[in-house]
């Protein structure tokens, strides 16, 4: 499994300026519960961002908040990529990822 970068913020502001970067955007990084973006630098999936923290699964959708649900994904062996970077700000994620 190949390294997972996190943005640790995500609003239509956020979407646009990675998108403004040259980033491709997928649509659920638009969902409501969708708090964090993730982006794979080695170009495995067919959109550059996705969304993190949303559910498709209405009993966990109950039981844990957006944040809550993607702690256990980073506990979970398997989940994620162990190699993770994680950025509190966009501005930041692009002074080291500027265009994909």
């Amino acid at each position: 499994m190949s390294k997972i970068v996190f943005i640790k913020e995500n609003s239509p502001e956020v979407r646009k300026k990675l998108e403004d970067s040259g980033y491709s955007v997928c649509i659920c990084a638009s969902f409501e519960d969708s708090i964090w973006l993730s982006y794979h630098p080695e170009g495995e999936f067919p959109f550059d961002i996705h969304g993190e923290g949303y559910c498709d699964d209405e009993d966990l959708d109950k039981i844990y908040s957006p944040l809550e649900r993607i702690q256990r994904n980073l506990s979970k062996e398997g989940q994620y990529s162990n190699e993770r970077e994680f950025y509190n700000m966009v501005e930041e994620f692009l002074e080291h990822y500027p265009q994909p």
